[in-house]
């Protein structure tokens, strides 16, 4: 339950440490997982907070969540076009932290050109589903997020390979 308390603050702990590289990026942003950043919080920490707000209950992925995945990784998976265009059309999509970081993306680095499957429910709660979308390079990891009455995107990182 901890962890789930956490993870708002390790994602923006994440996106503000990925921002700290340097102002051109030459591959495709990839943020640190929750899982290791909740970790890494639980490690340095010793104590429990109550901040008053109770963990997002576990619930089934709402189809809204998994629609805006598989919309982010099928605009991002467009390395044909120019990075105005790319940046233009993937915006809307994301929050405001990870926009910066694709604003300096080159999209031909990115390796996949299609989505080839429906996303696959890694965890999910009433305000976080993380999804997997199957594309021609390999599925993509997504973190989405609700943002008002919306779902946006807040990472997305090559699958792990399984140790």
């Amino acid at each position: 339950m901890r962890a789930c308390r956490l993870l708002p603050a390790a994602l923006a702990i994440a996106l503000a440490l990925a921002g700290c590289g340097s102002t051109r990026s030459r591959e495709a942003p990839r943020a640190a997982t929750s899982a290791s950043l909740a970790k890494t919080l639980d490690d340095e920490h010793e104590h429990d907070h109550d901040d008053g707000r109770a963990a997002a209950p576990s619930a089934p992925a709402a189809a809204a969540a998994l629609d805006a995945a598989r919309s982010y990784v099928t605009a991002w998976a467009r390395p044909d076009l120019d990075q105005a265009t790319w940046y233009t059309q993937l915006r809307p999509l994301v929050i405001a932290e990870y926009a910066r970081l694709l604003a300096d993306t080159d999209p031909a680095n990115v390796a996949a050109t299609a989505v080839t499957g429906a996303p696959t429910v890694v965890s999910s709660t009433t305000a976080v589903v993380v999804a997997d979308v199957p594309t021609d390079a390999g599925a993509v990891r997504v973190t989405v997020v609700r943002h008002d009455t919306r779902w946006l995107v807040a990472t997305a990182e090559p699958v792990p390979e399984p140790s």
